[in-house]
């Protein structure tokens, strides 16, 4: 079809969360949005705990957007985990019984969220509990328990450490092709830096979709960090997938920007959207069915975060229309957005909690014969703690040959890890304990490697787009911490068995230095080592 969509807004909305005004900091950004029957379903990244930077909080409306329930926290980071720093940006679809969400984190908290890598959960239920891809299956089972299980990325990123790195997902289903959206933000071997949305397909008719995974590229170029991450739908009446993002996001110029694409591979711009959108706005979301497409006569929603200072955002819910147009290309920048100053909304007097988390770090150490108290919180939606008394807490689903739990203490039974569901009425959380050995020594001067291995077994290097990689290792110390290492001053060494090939330096950056060809790198790291393979390509 010669055709091309056409989005606008008939009115200016209306905000659906709002900071209180005794709030010092709040937000509910990155909605994703699905219409089910009567039912509208949204999740928004919120903060955490501040341990944990971000979590996400489900509501859902029964009047096609008008009105919304109060929210619940539904996902968060599973302690002492790949994700354990944050789940940001969600981005749900639903496939046969299945929620899955998409997620963002990082274990380089340190660096300010950098190093991010894409992750995704499933639940039958879309407020959970939700269960994460761990590389080996959904959550784990053990001891007759079901866990949230320590998730591993389905995009991993593998460039320097230092730069943003990989996530932000947008997901759509279409003839049993799961199309999968992410940002990969970085820089390349020569220093400059690259913003992309790239794509990929998975077979989602298969239980484990996450290792039919097959790359596809570039399906677009990012004018830098003011061009948002891509949330798309496929607009069935054009036959086409549809992307909409923010652009010079958190500024007073922002609009809204729509892509178009026939393959789903590769897309191009065809509006943008300023009439009725609020200035400095970022992290949108739009609205679809369970498989994220979108028809005339849905209901049809599309969010975002905006506000004038920072970390204090609204989010801004608006109907939205299209049409489909001739011409290749639709402009409102020459209009003026909504210079709107936010307005804080008062404090709810009843404000119920929201979720009900451990202490940080949200898990619990101990050893055969020892104990420790199991102490609980709650977060209500302006995120004021209260401490709860273990006296009004039950527990359960917890592996009872690792751990006893009495009069608000865990004791250790013998050596290995369960979690433990804690409930508070609706509320439940969930808790991290480990049963160290007897011998274990806390002392980290004194901790040895216990095993390293390797983060990936190849890594490719193409020599058109001028990348460079950045080879890490997954470290285990006697003490019970871990981390991934990349640098020579945190105890890795490499030996560079090609150097016609390649460059490796003493952070473990990569870079192609003569012509095509496969090159070999061992890293070492205590007693342990591996062999990584280097693919150059042109």
């Amino acid at each position: 079809m010669n055709k091309h969509f056409k989005l606008s807004l008939p009115d200016s909305g209306k905000d659906i969360y709002m900071p209180r005004k005794t709030q010092t900091w709040g937000y509910r950004y990155g909605p994703s949005i699905m219409v089910e029957g009567d039912v509208c379903r949204a999740w928004f990244a919120s903060p955490g705990d501040c341990f944990e930077a971000d979590w996400f909080t489900y509501r859902e409306s029964r009047d096609k957007g008008e009105t919304w329930t109060d929210e619940r926290v539904v996902l968060t980071p599973t302690p002492d985990s790949m994700d354990w720093f944050s789940v940001c940006d969600p981005a749900v679809f639903k496939y046969g019984k299945y929620y899955y969400i998409g997620y963002t984190s990082t274990i380089f908290a340190d660096g300010g969220g950098v190093c991010n890598n894409g992750f995704v959960a499933r639940s039958e239920h879309p407020d959970g509990p939700f269960f994460k891809w761990t590389g080996d299956g959904w959550g784990e089972y053990r001891a007759g328990c079901a866990w949230m299980g320590k998730p591993a990325p389905i995009i991993y990123y593998d460039e320097d450490w230092k730069h943003w790195g990989a996530g932000e997902f947008s997901f759509v289903v279409k003839d049993d092709v799961l199309y999968i959206y992410y940002t990969w933000t970085s820089k390349k071997a020569d220093g400059t830096s690259y913003s992309q949305t790239r794509v990929a397909t998975a077979d989602i008719t298969r239980e484990d979709w996450p290792r039919t995974i097959v790359q596809h590229g570039v399906a677009a170029v990012r004018n830098g960090g003011g061009n948002d991450s891509y949330d798309v739908v496929f607009c069935k009446e054009l036959d086409k997938f549809i992307a909409l993002s923010t652009d010079k996001r958190f500024s007073g110029d922002s609009f809204l920007s729509v892509s178009e694409s026939e393959d789903g591979l590769v897309f191009t711009r065809v509006n943008d959207i300023r009439t009725n959108t609020c200035f400095m706005l970022h992290n949108c979301g739009i609205s679809g069915d369970a498989q994220h497409h979108i028809g005339q006569g849905d209901t049809l929603l599309l969010g975002y975060a905006y506000g004038n200072q920072w970390g204090k955002w609204g989010t801004r819910l608006h109907r939205y229309e299209y049409t489909l147009m001739d011409e290749d290309y639709y402009s409102e920048l020459d209009l003026p957005n909504l210079a709107m100053e936010s307005e804080l909304w008062e404090r709810d007097p009843d404000m119920q909690p929201m979720i009900l988390t451990a202490m940080k770090p949200h898990y619990i150490r101990v050893k055969p014969g020892t104990s420790a108290p199991i102490e609980m919180k709650t977060y209500n939606s302006c995120y004021e703690p209260q401490t709860i008394d273990a006296a009004l807490l039950t527990f359960d689903n917890y592996d009872t040959d690792i751990v006893e739990i009495k009069d608000g203490q865990i004791y250790g039974k013998q050596v290995g890890y369960t979690y433990v569901d804690a409930h508070l009425g609706n509320l439940c959380g969930t808790v991290l304990v480990y049963v160290d050995a007897p011998e274990t020594c806390y002392d980290a001067d004194t901790r040895t490697v216990v095993s390293f291995e390797p983060m990936l077994d190849t890594y490719v290097i193409s020599l058109s787009e001028g990348v460079a990689k950045q080879l890490r290792g997954l470290a285990h110390w006697s003490d019970g911490r871990w981390y991934e290492i990349c640098e020579v001053k945190d105890g890795v060494t490499y030996q560079n068995h090609n150097p016609e090939l390649i460059s490796v330096d003493e952070r473990g950056i990569c870079k192609a230095i003569g012509g095509t060809g496969t090159a070999k790198v061992t890293l070492r790291a205590g007693d342990f080592a591996f062999v990584v393979n280097v693919v150059i390509t042109e």
